[in-house]
């Protein structure tokens, strides 16, 4: 799959998981945009003006409640707001 069509694929999951919530929340302002290149740097230039920047953390290193990954760890150093996140499940 060349990267065109894997960023429309993204987006494709990406409207269907915010439409099943967004009836829901009809006066939260929701806009959907798929970046590519690396997750710390998207995510930081992308959070530049927001109150807060929320990720959602996998926790596949065994020590779920303890560790933080390598992109929630670099955007703890990098973001200019605060960082939640939000484990998965």
């Amino acid at each position: 799959m060349n990267e065109t069509a894997a960023v429309g694929a993204q987006r494709r999951m990406l409207t269907k998981a915010a439409a099943s919530r967004a009836h829901e929340y009809p006066d939260v302002k929701l806009t959907h945009e798929v970046l590519t290149g690396h997750p710390v740097e998207c995510l930081a230039e992308a959070a530049e003006h927001a109150l807060a920047l929320v990720v959602g953390r996998r926790g596949r290193g065994g020590y779920t409640g303890i560790r933080l990954g390598s992109v929630v760890r670099g955007l703890l150093h990098r973001a200019h707001c605060p960082v939640v996140t939000v484990p998965s499940g």
